[in-house]
């Protein structure tokens, strides 16, 4: 579309993979398909088709009414980025607003101004604010009685071959799990004290929201393969806890929503070895050592990245964009510089997107009704938390990708699936399995061999052909059709 209308700025906007909202876009590179949201044969036809019309409904529906009738003056603004704004477009320059220990000085936020961001990304805020009522609605409707029974059954339910098998091994003693979590724990309130990140009773709480949240988010994730994020109620919560202080908003966050990550990747994990029949204790240990080497490998190469790659995290260090770095960073300032009291308080223009916690209390509710009334009905299909939780994660998901990733879970859940079942059943994880190790041994080789040196240019490769969508708002310009 940007090469039949390469100066209208409203045709970039709707094109653009990553700075616009990805119409029209194709492509059969593996690592665009699957490197924001997995491997598309790895989710089931139903909940993909509810994710990407949840899709359809926020960037293509919602977003484009929003923005180009000029809601909250964001007609100025890029259509879809994480970045932070001033009132008139320009760049948001948090320097200006902070004091020297790095939280926020209120004169001179006053005076400099108030920071606004696109609509866009302000309704998918409001939307998450709907999406963690809307799971803890949904799981009560649809799980709760079940949850119950489970619990107060889970020392007599009857084994299946699975468990039988595994008996021969012994289990994983509870103080193991015990001691882990003493030790760990206290490290985190030694570490949030003495670096001055968080009072520690802000551990404490953090540490309650996945307790609360990892069941729930769990039974989504086990039957759409899509987790529910919680980086917006934690963020809530501290925001208006600590307001103006980045760094136990962030701190805070990660505790209370990596935690939830990483328990339900350890249960993914230790669910694989129990169908594997790996001995439960070699397990632990193997994901423990696992944790603790990954620690240190992350950390030294981020360390010899930010030391090494020129301008990285910034548009001129290209590839090293780190968009979501820059959506963590954007979050940090909305919800701990500035904080939820004054970014979406009555005198903000931001304000309304509040009333959307009510809308994610009701919205479960009628559809659970049509399902139990009509079971056999189209409405069987439809599950609210997922068809709303892919808001969580755009930005800093190129709006392209999950368009890709749709066509790709169509043609293989869908059609091979349909039509060449026998071909889909002995193949399917076979190939995406092989798809995603290769695109990762590939990444590796292609970093180490190619990084410095120039690589051949050819047509419609060397340059962004959609480069309006990123440098203004539809009003700064006149959107002619040449």
């Amino acid at each position: 579309m940007c090469y039949i209308a390469p100066k209208n700025v409203i045709v970039h906007q709707l094109s653009d993979a990553y700075n616009g909202l990805g119409m029209m876009n194709f492509t059969l590179d593996w690592s665009t398909i699957s490197s924001n949201m997995g491997s598309p044969i790895a989710y089931p036809w139903v909940m993909a088709c509810n994710l990407f019309a949840g899709f359809v409904i926020v960037m293509w529906i919602i977003t484009p009414i929003g923005y180009y009738s000029n809601t909250w003056n964001t007609g100025n603004l890029p259509i879809y980025t994480a970045h932070l704004f001033k009132t008139n477009g320009s760049a948001y320059d948090i320097h200006q607003i902070m004091t020297p220990d790095q939280h926020l000085d209120e004169a001179k936020y006053a005076e400099y101004g108030p920071v606004r961001m696109t609509f866009q990304f302000a309704i998918s805020y409001g939307i998450g604010f709907a999406a963690i009522i809307t799971l803890l609605v949904y799981i009560g409707l649809h799980y709760g009685p079940e949850i119950y029974q489970r619990v107060r059954q889970s020392r007599e339910m009857e084994e299946d071959i699975h468990m039988k098998l595994m008996r021969r091994y012994e289990e994983v003693p509870h103080w193991w799990y015990i001691v882990l979590f003493v030790i760990t724990f206290t490290t985190s309130i030694v570490v949030c004290e003495v670096y001055h990140m968080m009072p520690w009773y802000w551990v404490i709480i953090s540490t309650i929201v996945p307790l609360v949240f990892t069941v729930p988010i769990g039974i989504i994730q086990a039957i759409s393969n899509q987790q529910p994020g919680l980086n917006v109620i934690t963020e809530f919560i501290i925001g208006y806890g600590m307001p103006g202080n980045p760094i136990a908003n962030v701190t805070f966050k990660v505790y209370g929503y990596i935690t939830m990550t990483q328990a339900l990747n350890l249960v993914s994990d230790l669910k694989l070895g129990h169908y594997m029949k790996i001995p439960p204790r070699h397990m632990f240990i193997v994901q423990l050592a696992g944790t603790i080497l990954a620690s240190f490998i992350e950390l030294a190469v981020a360390y010899w990245l930010m030391n090494t790659v020129k301008n990285i995290c910034t548009p001129e260090g290209y590839p090293f964009t780190c968009i979501s770095a820059n959506t963590f960073y954007s979050a940090s300032v909305l919800w701990g510089l500035i904080g939820p009291a004054k970014l979406f308080g009555t005198s903000s223009p931001y304000h309304p997107v509040l009333y959307l916690f009510f809308v994610g209390a009701i919205l479960p509710v009628p559809v659970w009704y049509l399902q139990k009334r009509y079971p056999q009905s189209f409405w069987r299909h439809i599950n609210i938390p997922v068809a709303i939780s892919i808001a969580g994660a755009m930005p800093p998901m190129p709006a392209a990708s999950v368009v890709n990733w749709f066509i790709g879970c169509f043609v293989f859940n869908y059609i091979l699936h349909k039509y060449r079942n026998t071909w889909w059943q002995r193949y399917a994880f076979s190939l995406s399995a092989g798809l995603d190790s290769g695109l990762a041994i590939s990444g590796i080789i292609q970093f180490g061999i190619f990084a410095k040196a120039k690589m051949p240019q050819w047509w419609g490769a060397d340059t962004n052909h959609c480069p309006l969508a990123a440098t203004g708002g539809f009003l700064n310009r006149p959107a002619t059709a040449s």
